[in-house]
């Protein structure tokens, strides 16, 4: 259960049924079952199990599991929702069966925790019979097959066995088991969901439902203790992790007993295996870090959880005892130590309830590595402030949507009763604000910071980039920092409000809208799939004393009941005009092929709605594919002229592509490499920069007079991944948007990014010949689906080729 924050009721604390603490029964993730059937009837399908060891295969995981529900009074099964390919996600829970006769006790300790948080820890002292959540997650990588074989195991043993260790974990303990997290990877032998995309790094960005299933166990049970079992690093990997950490987290806390649970899982791994461990915060050099909150259990440690992620070393039958044996050294040492582990968690929503301080990790607990807890700063502001609408947002879906994800995340969301003024600007009652003396403050902040600029620290290393997120950023959502605390009227809100569209003007002669948020991308892609006459302004114009930028959106006058659709169904403006705009240019339904390194760009363009075809070398190189002459848009980030691989039948087909006049859309440095390649007289030199993973959050000059770069404002953001930028361009090339000079950089890792000589340069450029257009875009807007505010400018670019 949630409860909202309000700020004249400023004791009230919404402290995550932390640790749970109310029983199982009654309790539910927040994604919907499936009805279709008992999830128990599952048809075999063609798999691809384990080559090293007989792996239980997905379509037997439903029918045993409900054998063991129905022969334990131990075990509840839950589907939790679906995965990408449709396949259901279970989810275990094990108690002792007496656990919901201790409710009222737990309930006590709950409203405590509601009232007080230091009274709190007192009762839990004094209660020393509470059972706290742990949470088990199998196989987040689909062919990392041990992790969900490791946890049937346990399920098994815990559902029947009656040893005495067993009964001390279900007298302390909640088992929450998410068996296979990714149905789909493991049926096809994939690391990836059916939509190629990598759950494990998609916990910030939520695009996938198999994270947004397990986002939800987290906001209702808020487990203290979050294991997530992979494969495959010998000697066995088990976290904590080596500098730097996310400073969001309450390090101190987590690592007191982070390390000590890893180390009693070393220990129990050696003794029922003999097999040893590492353990990179004791053990590592830099380089197996948790600064992004990508990754499940770094995700997890924001709603108060000890995170670990554990690697087993074998990929055979050992590797399941590997993981079998470390999760019940976790397990026997929750059981011994869950009321100081409790407090340390209460401690933390404590703190951002009261708006304390964080502490520093104590020094007998550092590793080799203290310089780095002086480099990455700490603190919090007082508040977010999200304006609504108009003037402050280019549009008003982009904040809404930011809205509600924070309030999916269990971040508490108010709204002003009046309007105020904050740093000489006024904002209107209505206007979100996002305190930061509330309990998960280290999520709020993750989600709504700049992000740092990390480049000056020397010899800086990270697992697995980004090196920063930053929604507002990249969602195209403008707000502002509260730094310091003001006497403001608020109260609390359960949902964002919907955006309410509008039809402006009378008689007309057409309409307009405005390509400004994904809706209006949407919209446009749902109507021309209806064949409603859509075209599009390539240049900006006046109507009536209004100016519309580049790219407008028009519908003709008829279309009445249609801009009254827009305006109810999506939230959108639409402007009566005197007429159609001269030399708008007719839309189509287009044939799209792409070529994405990145599973992220064909998930944004599923969710604006295009229709396309996913190419390879493979399918260029097979004569009995259709040609690539079939299609009219070709969108490139892998593949250039003499990639590996590619032989002369592929190589003839991008020469026919390209000699047939079809349109072009290059991302990044492969991208641009091909249109060098194949189109000579787009004239143009492509700059990229060395030094580091490069992964940043810059500021954009976009060029509203180009169709390419309209609907963002003069200027907006963009995330910086291999960029590339361009000079040296011929006079038909046009220029879309350009990176900010001077200051540029915002967040993130860029080596000296003040001398690159990046200041100023076009990363956005098009060129038109005939009925051939080309665009290449120097930004990343697709990195695993998450700079959303990106994503319209290949739409932009898909539709600028039918001019």
């Amino acid at each position: 259960m949630r409860r909202s924050l309000s700020r004249s009721t400023p004791l009230l604390f919404l402290l995550l049924a932390a640790v749970a603490l109310l029983a199982f029964a009654g309790v539910a993730a927040a994604a919907e079952p499936s009805t279709v059937g008992n999830w128990w009837d599952v048809t075999p399908e063609a798999e691809v199990p384990s080559p090293q060891y007989d792996s239980i295969l997905y379509s037997e995981i439903a029918p045993r599991l409900r054998q063991i529900e129905m022969a334990s009074n131990r075990v509840k099964v839950e589907v939790i929702g679906q995965s990408a390919g449709g396949r259901n996600l279970f989810l275990v829970t094990i108690s002792d069966p007496q656990a919901q006769g201790r409710l009222g006790q737990y309930q006590a300790i709950r409203q405590a925790m509601i009232r007080d948080p230091e009274h709190a820890q007192e009762l839990i002292d004094r209660f020393g019979d509470f059972k706290v959540p742990v949470f088990i997650n199998g196989s987040i990588h689909g062919n990392e097959y041990p992790g969900t074989d490791a946890a049937m195991r346990l399920i098994e043993e815990f559902a029947f066995s009656n040893e005495p260790e067993v009964l001390d974990v279900l007298e302390n303990e909640i088992l929450l088991i998410n068996v296979c997290q990714n149905p789909d990877g493991r049926v096809l032998g994939t690391r990836q969901n059916a939509n190629a995309i990598d759950i494990n790094r998609d916990f910030i960005t939520q695009s996938q439902p198999e994270t947004r299933a397990t986002v939800g166990v987290f906001t209702e049970w808020n487990p203290m203790v979050v294991l997530d079992l992979h494969g495959f690093v010998n000697p066995m990997l088990i976290e904590p992790c080596t500098p730097p950490h996310n400073p969001n987290y309450e390090y101190d806390l987590y690592i007191k007993w982070a390390l000590a649970q890893a180390e009693a899982m070393e220990a129990e791994l050696f003794a029922q295996t003999g097999f040893s461990a590492q353990i990179p915060y004791r053990d590592d050099p830099l380089e197996w870090d948790d600064w992004p909150p990508t990754y499940a259990p770094m995700y997890a440690m924001f709603h108060g959880a000890y995170g670990h992620t554990m690697e087993t070393p074998y990929r055979d039958a050992r590797g399941v005892d590997a993981h079998y044996a470390a999760v019940w050294g976790a397990l026997d040492f929750v059981a011994e130590n869950r009321v100081g582990m409790v407090r340390d968690q209460v401690e933390i929503f404590r703190r951002g309830f009261l708006s304390l301080p964080q502490q520093p990790i104590p020094p007998e607990l550092l590793p080799q590595w203290p310089q780095y807890q002086d480099v990455i700063p700490n603190g919090f502001p007082a508040a977010y402030v999200i304006p609504a609408d108009e003037p402050f947002q280019i549009s008003p879906q982009a904040p809404a949507r930011l809205v509600d994800f924070l309030l999916f995340n269990d971040v508490q969301v108010e709204k002003a009763s009046k309007g105020f003024t904050l740093d000489g600007v006024a904002y209107p009652a209505g206007t979100y604000v996002v305190w930061l003396d509330q309990p998960k403050r280290g999520l709020a902040n993750t989600i709504l910071s700049d992000g740092l600029d990390l480049s000056a620290i020397p010899g800086l290393e990270f697992y697995s980039p980004p090196t920063v997120w930053s929604h507002p950023l990249l969602w195209g959502v403008r707000r502002a920092v509260m730094e310091d605390p003001m006497a403001l009227q608020t109260r609390a809100i359960a949902k964002a409000d919907a955006p309410q569209g509008t039809v402006q003007g009378g008689k007309a002669g057409a309409y307009a809208y405005l390509p400004t948020s994904i809706a209006a991308i949407q919209a446009t892609n749902d109507l021309l799939a209806r064949g409603v006459a859509v075209s599009r302004a390539p240049a900006s114009f006046t109507d009536g004393g209004r100016a519309f930028d580049a790219g407008a959106f028009i519908l003709p006058g008829t279309a009445k009941t249609v801009a009254n659709e827009l305006a109810s169904r999506y939230g959108l403006d639409a402007y009566a005009l005197r007429g159609v705009p001269a030399g708008a240019i007719a839309l189509r339904r287009q044939r799209i092929a792409v070529a994405f390194s990145d599973a992220g760009g064909r998930e944004l363009l599923k969710r604006l709605g295009f229709a396309y075809d996913v190419i390879t070398v493979s399918t260029l190189n097979d004569a009995t594919k259709p040609p690539l002459t079939e299609y009219d848009v070709f969108i490139n980030t892998s593949v250039h002229f003499n990639t590996g691989g590619l032989n002369a039948t592929g190589k003839a087909r991008l020469t026919d592509y390209f000699a047939a006049g079809k349109d072009y859309i290059g991302i990044g440095g492969t991208g641009a490499l091909l249109a060098t390649q194949m189109l000579p007289s787009f004239v143009f030199t492509a700059t990229s920069y060395t030094g580091g993973p490069l992964d940043s959050a810059i500021r954009v000059d976009y060029n509203v007079n180009d169709p390419v770069g309209s609907g963002f404002g003069a200027q907006g953001y963009g995330f910086a991944n291999g960029t590339r930028t361009f000079s040296g361009l011929a006079a038909d090339v046009r220029v879309s948007a350009t990176i900010h000079d001077p200051d540029f950089l915002v967040s993130g890792y860029w080596p000296d990014w003040q001398t690159s000589g990046a200041a100023g340069k076009p990363v956005v450029i098009g060129w038109a010949s005939g009925t051939q257009d080309a665009a290449l875009i120097g930004l990343d807007p697709i990195f695993r689906g998450h700079p959303e505010d990106s994503f319209r400018l290949v739409a932009n670019a898909i539709y600028s080729g039918l001019d």
